[in-house]
């Protein structure tokens, strides 16, 4: 499909749209065309929560399960 047939098919689902989609659409392309040098900076408060959770699972206090194990969780075959 060329640009311009893609751009044309565009259109029609933006004239004859559910506002679902209008929204969903509007959405995809602001976050298309923003900047993508944008950087996340953590808080010294996002720091402690880090350190804390690093700390808790050093010393044994938090579990980490394999992804299977996590997915048996998630799905209810496997209880915790």
């Amino acid at each position: 499909m060329q640009t311009t047939e893609i751009r044309e098919k565009l259109h029609q689902y933006v004239d004859t749209g559910e506002e679902k989609l209008l929204k969903l659409m509007l959405a995809l392309a602001k976050e298309y065309n923003e900047e993508d040098d944008l950087e996340y900076e953590f808080t010294a408060e996002d720091i402690k929560e880090f350190d804390k959770r690093r700390e808790n699972r050093l010393s044994g206090e938090s579990a980490v399960y394999s992804w299977q194990e996590a997915k048996d969780i998630i799905t209810g075959k496997k209880s915790l």
